[in-house]
């Protein structure tokens, strides 16, 4: 019996062993991966700097596009006073708008996932928030409160929505057995928020702060180019106008860093907190609705949309009155209505916002598309060789934290204040979104189904056209979707700051010129299209879906 007892104990402690050795194999394998892709990463990125500045010596400095990096850094040398002081104001107001925008945001995430009858109403609400343009809103802002507190409200909307997504689907993404239970064992719904939905909302949250920090930097850097004396935005209009291209380029590094470091912090955080990652289904359930009746079905969203209507309306007067905006500034949707319909030069109010809104949807069509279809293009290029992936996604990622606002001045050197220029803004606004989006759909298709297409002798591109790119046509359209608002707003922004056409001009024209009725007919017509604009790419989304996507529930 001791025998057999020994016996089994050393035969525990073997296994034990082996065990223990395979565990620190494993963990020396993934360490030396890790030091490979670092090492790796930091020869792409020398390699990069080394071609700018070489790329820069011989020409681009010469012909004012693009500053070397040797120069940026003695910029930021010379000046580091100036720059550094600059960076506080800018980097004290986004601090504060992330964290009002955020927490404003996850509130109402889980009073919507908590009380759903209020997100049928109120979500077209936020909604039309991440819609407004900016270039419309931080004049209406800059006249309603204290100029600092303006800039903190406008970095607070830049957040609001991208948290508010997040934090939705991640609440939503613990629906199923774990809330289950708590129900079963008579737990309430704080119960269930409590210990199921919040810890499961962890991913997406992160991530939703993690896309924050660079809107807010975009939101405070905008907000100072009205009415501040000091900050980023400032020294960039003022490095514009001079075309200082050393200080031009200086605050997009200075910029992009205020962006990346949170940006990668959060990253950090969201990998040690939640391991596990998120994983949140594009997919709406909808069982409930394919049984309803084919009236109801018709009418119900009908319902909820004029009511969603009528919620705006109340909201935009519930504004005027609740900051006592003076009737001068300040214009109901009546005055709007009467400014283009009633008053005497109302053919001529409407015939100048439309020739301004053509141009607009020009400028953001062409980048909107282009940029989508470059997205997709470098996510295939991706994954089908990887070798690529490894020497743009540096790029790419730094492109990513940059805030748009700091890119405009550096195209309008480079391409200068036409229709190129606009294009390319409005088309890099939207490439990012879509490669990271649609990089990620083609990385989450089953393993079986690429087993089995193999099976069969499928090629790389048919197995690609076959599954890959139908099972990845959720992200794509969700990069499509949340894309229009923001090439709206990018197209609008170049048009101000480049071109000198267009709605955006035409609204900080009407602030300059004290039109305010014709700056908020802007503002709601640039508003209602880029609604409208969302509304389509949904609809086509729902029908291609419908037909083509494995993963989609109709």
């Amino acid at each position: 019996m001791r025998s057999a007892t020994l016996t089994e104990s050393l035969a525990l402690s073997e296994t034990s062993r082996i065990i223990d050795d395979e565990r620190r194999r494993v963990r020396l394998r993934a360490r030396r991966t890790s030091l490979r892709r670092a090492a790796v990463l930091v020869v792409i990125v020398v390699a990069l700097l080394v071609v700018w500045q070489l790329a820069a010596d011989l020409a681009l400095t010469r012909l004012g596009v693009a500053a070397s990096p040797l120069s940026i850094v003695r910029s930021i040398v010379d000046d580091a006073g100036l720059y550094l002081n600059a960076t506080a104001v800018t980097g004290w107001v986004a601090v504060r708008g992330w964290v009002i925008g955020n927490a404003v945001a996850i509130l109402v995430a889980v009073l919507f996932v908590q009380i759903p009858a209020l997100e049928s109403l109120f979500l077209r609400l936020a909604l039309v928030l991440f819609c407004l343009p900016l270039v419309a809103v931080n004049p209406i802002l800059q006249l309603t409160f204290p100029a600092d507190t303006a800039r903190v409200v406008l970095t607070a909307l830049s957040v609001f929505f991208t948290t508010l997504v997040g934090a939705i689907l991640g609440l939503r993404s613990a629906d199923g057995g774990p809330l289950t239970m708590v129900r079963a064992w008579g737990g309430s719904g704080v119960a269930g928020l409590r210990f199921v939905r919040l810890p499961s909302s962890i991913p997406a949250v992160m991530t939703g702060l993690q896309v924050g920090a660079a809107a807010a930097v975009l939101g405070a850097i905008f907000g100072e180019f009205i009415g501040a004396t000091r900050g980023i935005g400032v020294l960039l209009i003022n490095g514009l106008m001079g075309l200082q291209l050393d200080r031009i380029w200086s605050i997009a590094v200075i910029a992009t860093i205020m962006a990346a470091v949170p940006y990668a912090l959060f990253g950090y955080l969201r990998d040690r907190l939640a391991p596990w990652g998120a994983s949140i289904s594009t997919a709406a359930p909808a069982a409930g609705r394919r049984a309803s009746r084919g009236a109801t079905r018709v009418l119900r969203p009908l319902a909820w949309a004029a009511g969603s209507v009528v919620i705006v309306l109340a909201a935009w007067w519930a504004y005027l009155a609740a900051f006592d905006v003076s009737s001068f500034v300040g214009k109901s949707p009546t005055d709007v209505l009467a400014y283009l319909t009633s008053v005497d030069d109302a053919g001529e109010n409407r015939a100048a916002i439309a020739g301004a809104l053509g141009t607009t949807l020009l400028h953001g069509g062409i980048g909107y598309i282009a940029g989508l279809t470059v997205g997709v293009t470098a996510a295939v290029l991706f994954v089908q060789f990887p070798v690529v992936e490894r020497i743009v996604t540096p790029v790419a990622v730094a492109f990513r934290t940059v805030p748009i606002i700091v890119i405009i001045p550096v195209l309008i050197l480079a391409l200068g204040r036409g229709l190129g220029a606009v294009v390319a803004i409005t088309a890099i606004v939207t490439f990012f979104p879509t490669l990271a989006n649609t990089q990620s759909g083609l990385a989450r298709v089953p393993i079986d189904g690429i087993n089995l297409m193999r099976s069969y002798d499928a090629s790389r591109w048919t197995t690609l056209w076959r599954l890959q790119l139908p099972y990845t046509l959720p992200a794509i359209f969700a990069s499509a979707r949340i894309a229009v608002p923001s090439a709206l707003l990018a197209a609008t922004l170049a048009e101000w700051l480049a071109t000198g056409d267009g709605l955006g001009h035409y609204i900080v024209g009407s602030r300059a010129e004290s039109d305010y009725a014709g700056l908020w007919a802007g503002a709601a017509v640039l508003t209602v299209v880029s609604l409208i604009a969302y509304s389509v790419v949904s609809l086509v989304e729902r029908r291609v879906l419908s037909t083509y996507s494995p993963t989609h529930v109709s």
